[in-house]
């Protein structure tokens, strides 16, 4: 076990996350908008199936990827740390997002 694992018997719950109302067969879509200078908002999507990659979408699905969870975590701790280097966290940000099945 290197240094940044948690043992095996340690139960973890990320923060602010809600575990799905709906089975866990059931897709799961994640969003938020995110404000833009020249237009109203822009969309960012992530939609969860199991045993299938995550799917990113931002601004309508035109910027758009696959990624495996390990991918989807390496991406999550690289941005956190890029992002809070660039100052505290906007109001807009401080929601609570309940996944959708749709």
């Amino acid at each position: 076990m290197t240094a940044h694992e948690l043992p095996e018997d340690v139960p973890v719950r990320m923060p602010y996350v809600d575990l799905p109302d709906e089975p866990a067969q059931d897709r799961r879509f994640y969003r938020l908008r995110a404000p833009h200078v020249d237009k109203a908002s822009v969309p960012v999507t992530v939609r969860v199936t199991p045993d299938a990659d995550l799917y990113v979408a931002v601004g309508a699905g035109r910027r758009r990827m696959y990624l495996t969870p390990a991918e989807a975590w390496a991406l999550w701790r690289c941005l956190s740390e890029a992002v809070a280097s660039t100052g505290e966290p906007p109001e807009w940000i401080r929601v609570h997002i309940r996944p959708t099945t749709r």
